[in-house]
């Protein structure tokens, strides 16, 4: 499949991500740190990986495709005023798992649900929504060291719209129920 050609929509997600990916950055060289720097490689990738994805087989609804940009976008509003030892080792985990699952997608990736090929390759041999996974490992973290009413709604906001996405993903992509008997579980191995 080509590249996908740029639209207005395109481009701003482009533009935002490379705004986000350079703020981090800045904020990970003024305080050396190494989840802002994760994550400016997150944002990075993910501005790398919209530029170069596959075009799409099919159209999704327009409220799909707001619940995915809701949970992309929503780790954002979380409240982070202290970090501690062991919440920030688990957020590392969490994007480091996330990192992985992004470099694994190749030109698959999107942040609204679609068909863009399977991808069975790196994490996706192990479960089928791991950048999911690697997602909620690194917010847990990021609560464990800031727990207050505001994130653990966000979490529970955040969890729901995963679910969405991973039931649409699930029914949007071709060859899915043989990826199924390959990979049998979701996000956590002999549980979901």
């Amino acid at each position: 499949m080509k590249a996908r050609s740029a639209s207005l929509p395109m481009c701003l997600g482009l533009a935002f991500w490379i705004l986000l990916g350079g703020l981090r950055l800045i904020d990970g060289w003024q305080n050396p740190r190494l989840i802002p720097l994760l994550l400016a490689v997150q944002s990075g990738l993910i501005a790398w990986r919209l530029s170069t994805r596959r075009e799409q087989v099919g159209e999704v609804r327009w409220s799909q495709k707001m619940v995915a940009w809701l949970s992309a976008l929503l780790p954002l509003a979380m409240r982070i005023s202290e970090e501690t030892m062991v919440g920030q080792a688990i957020t590392a985990v969490g994007l480091l798992l996330v990192l992985w699952s992004l470099s694994s997608l190749g030109d698959s990736f999107g942040i609204a649900p679609a068909d863009r090929g399977l991808v069975e390759i790196g994490p996706y041999r192990l479960v089928r929504h791991p950048m999911y996974l690697g997602e909620l490992v690194s917010l847990l973290g990021a609560l464990i060291s800031n727990l207050s009413t505001w994130n653990i709604v966000l979490i529970h906001v955040l969890l729901l719209c995963l679910l969405l996405r991973i039931h649409w993903e699930e029914q949007v992509v071709d060859n899915y129920r043989v990826y199924v008997r390959q990979v049998p579980w979701r996000m956590i191995p002999g549980i979901w």
